[in-house]
């Protein structure tokens, strides 16, 4: 999708198409955790098929994407070191995100045959809600610091994808997907930034996916290309002078922040180092932690392989074991 509204082969991996989805094979993944000076090792949660994982705003929980048999939604705590599930519905639930409180995740599911958004009690308490209604797929990315609006994209047929908001105040499960940012180019995404006032995001308008920055919420008041050589899965550090960034080579890269008022440049990137992570889709599948100086990292599990089913046909098995049997 490189230069015009077709999404492409990124799109297919974001629908399902990945490891864990139907017809697909899964594949074991382990957490872990890494630093500034490399790669530390596994955390203790359980071999699954993860894809995408997000560490809590309080920084105690992981939120995590498991496309296992059942495709949903589950939390690992850190301190106690238990997994516990939080979706239940047998239909594909994916890429959550965390409210700022740390109270509840919002997720896409294919439940009602859309993509749509549903969030639910981190500790597993209550049912799912819905909380938007349409035909188009839509994923949320991340929500603002007021807990006010989840930012994410939508994506469908004729325009391809598109940056979004969604409110999240009122009870209604019919809140419209605004449209925050459409062009004739494919953007994913968006991540607000920790004060609220600055909006990062891919796009492939270069001709390559690069990750830009725009105010928030008046995005056509300003445009800053942050990346240099490819860009896509950004994220702020918590305090907001450091975005980070996967470049074209796939490597993990760290661009220093100056803002203030109308003013707003970045730095040189830098790697930040290297490091044999796991991307499964297109969605961000790495996160940072609070105090910006640990990497959450989805990495392949050592001598894993896909597993595959294998069926072992023998003909005529019944004249051989007539052979191999005393006669009476």
């Amino acid at each position: 999708a490189a230069g015009g509204r077709s999404v492409g082969a990124r799109w297919a991996g974001v629908r399902g198409a990945g490891p864990g989805a139907a017809g697909g094979a899964a594949r074991r993944r382990q957490l872990g955790w890494g630093k500034r000076k490399g790669y530390e090792g596994p955390i203790e949660a359980p071999l699954r098929p993860y894809v995408s994982e997000r560490i809590s705003p309080d920084g105690t929980r992981l939120a995590l994407d498991s496309r296992d048999g059942d495709n949903d939604i589950w939390v690992w705590e850190l301190a106690r070191h238990t997994l516990r599930r939080v979706t239940f519905d047998p239909r594909q639930n994916m890429s959550p995100v965390w409210t700022p409180d740390s109270q509840r995740v919002i997720f896409t599911s294919q439940r009602a045959g859309s993509a749509n958004l549903f969030w639910h009690a981190a500790d597993g308490t209550g049912i799912d809600q819905r909380l938007t209604t349409s035909a188009n797929a839509q994923f949320p990315a991340s929500v603002t610091p007021d807990g006010k609006q989840v930012l994410g994209y939508e994506v469908s047929q004729a325009t391809g994808a598109d940056i979004v908001r969604i409110a999240l105040s009122g009870a209604s499960e019919k809140r419209p997907a605004e449209p925050l940012l459409q062009t004739t180019f494919t953007e994913y995404n968006p991540e607000i930034s920790p004060d609220g006032r600055y909006l990062a995001y891919e796009s492939n308008e270069s001709g390559r996916f690069e990750i830009y920055v725009r105010p928030y919420p008046r995005v056509n008041d300003g445009r800053w290309q942050v990346s240099t050589g490819g860009g896509t899965r950004a994220v702020w550090a918590r305090k907001g002078r450091e975005l980070i960034y996967v470049d074209g080579a796939a490597t993990l890269m760290s661009v220093e922040i100056q803002a203030a008022g109308s003013t707003f440049s970045a730095g040189n990137p830098a790697k930040v180092f290297d490091a044999k992570y796991a991307m499964p889709l297109a969605a961000r599948s790495y996160d940072i932690s609070p105090d910006g100086q640990k990497f959450l990292f989805i990495t392949d599990a050592p001598g894993d392989k896909r597993m595959r089913a294998t069926l072992v046909v023998v003909e005529h098995w019944y004249e051989d074991l007539k052979g191999r049997l005393p006669a009476k």
